[in-house]
């Protein structure tokens, strides 16, 4: 091999080294102007809300702003995101406090599935933005070693999950170029467009006919308290609760009462409430669910009502 031939392919290398980190920053500026990622749009934008909202898809789908204002005359803003576990959760509560004043109230989901790994999951690629923040990466470090692993190598953080962050990253520069102002949903609620019942539930009684026993990863509970003593650091009242399921799927569900009572004793651990929704008329019937644990719209409106009504009980306390 001649030295010309080293030569350009030296430059060739370096210069494909530059491509992947002139990548990482078309990626980087792109995420944090997405509007529609929470994580970014809390990052950069104050949002300040009196009441924030916490969790997976439940809350996500079921808990609606602008009927809690209307109850409690606290500004309310939902920062669940869908399929998230409590290290997600965390995440997002530290990002929105680095940015915001501390909410009076969190309302967090918590219920029997949430312990469990075969629920929800932690997204490293919701994060790969924020890598800089001790915080982030070291959560990322628990909860990802994988990912971890390749993160500092040129566009690596990105290119590891691509599927799931090239279309976000171009949306993002979108929005900087139209100079949008709020996200597609502005409070954060998300309601639920799906309209009919996805048999979810009968699969898994075909899949488990002696019922589903719940497992307890201690990583979840953990994740759990860390939630809960960030918001005794910040002074704010952690509210844990859990929305009605469809009554029928707890038969199928052996051991759900000892992990209610596993949720209770973290509650008076914590030295806070936890309040399970679990008599209201709506549990009853399929009708009234997209899925064992997902309401429909008008569903959720209701169940926003009458949570509502249980926080300004709280607050009058």
């Amino acid at each position: 091999m001649t030295k010309g031939l080293v030569y350009k392919l030296i430059l060739l290398f370096a210069a494909f080294i530059c491509c992947l980190y002139v990548l990482q920053w078309f990626f980087d500026y792109g995420l944090k102007h997405n509007l529609n990622i929470k994580s970014s749009y809390i990052a950069s934008h104050k949002v300040n809300a009196d009441l924030l909202v916490l969790g997976p898809c439940e809350p996500l789908w079921m808990v609606s702003p602008e009927i809690l204002t209307k109850k409690t005359n606290l500004s309310c803003y939902n920062l669940a995101n869908s399929h998230s576990n409590f290290a997600d959760n965390y995440l997002h509560l530290h990002l929105y406090l680095k940015n915001n004043t501390a909410p009076k109230y969190l309302l967090l989901f918590v219920t029997p599935e949430s312990f469990d790994l075969n629920y929800n999951t932690f997204y490293s690629y919701r994060f790969a933005s924020f890598l800089k923040d001790t915080v982030v990466e070291n959560t990322i470090k628990i909860c990802d070693a994988n990912y971890y692993s390749w993160r500092n190598y040129p566009f690596m953080k990105y290119a590891y999950y691509s599927h799931q962050t090239l279309f976000s990253a171009i949306q993002g520069w979108k929005h900087y170029f139209t100079k949008k102002v709020l996200p597609y949903y502005p409070d954060g609620f998300e309601p639920p467009a799906k309209i009919v019942w996805d048999n979810h539930y009968d699969n898994l009684k075909k899949k488990y006919p002696k019922g589903y026993y719940f497992t307890l990863d201690t990583s979840r509970e953990n994740y759990l308290y860390k939630i809960l003593w960030l918001c005794k650091e910040k002074n704010i009242k952690a509210i844990l609760y859990e929305s009605p399921i469809l009554n029928e799927t707890r038969i199928n569900q052996p051991n759900r009462e000892d992990f209610l009572s596993l949720i209770n004793n973290i509650a008076k651990n914590a030295e806070v409430p936890f309040i399970s929704f679990q008599n209201l008329s709506l549990a009853e019937s399929r009708k009234n669910f997209i899925s064992p644990m997902v309401t429909k719209l008008q569903g959720s409106y209701l169940f926003s009502d009458t949570l509502g009504g249980y926080l300004n009980s709280i607050i009058k306390q």
